[in-house]
């Protein structure tokens, strides 16, 4: 809903396709999965270190717990785990 008429950046006003959607809700739900499996094997996104990767993939858990209403799922715990991890860092919490 937060995006109604914004299918398309730009100017103009583009509706949504509904099977759109749904398959961005599907591919949000595999990232979800996909990146529990990866962070249950490694204490960050790409490995051992902080890096882009989960500055990236924060910022995509926010936009779609935020905007979508598509929060992380309970039983994904080694991501909740990284998620307060990373969000408790100063540098994001400035």
């Amino acid at each position: 809903p937060g995006l109604k008429g914004r299918a398309i950046a730009g100017l103009h006003g583009y509706d949504q396709i509904p099977e759109l959607v749904v398959r961005g809700r599907r591919r949000i739900a595999d990232f979800y999965g996909d990146l529990d499996v990866r962070l249950s094997e490694t204490p960050f996104v790409a490995g051992d270190t902080f890096s882009v990767a989960d500055i990236t993939a924060i910022v995509a858990i926010d936009f779609a717990s935020k905007a979508l209403g598509l929060s992380t799922p309970d039983e994904h715990g080694a991501t909740r785990r990284w998620y307060n991890s990373i969000a408790s860092r100063p540098s994001m919490i400035a």
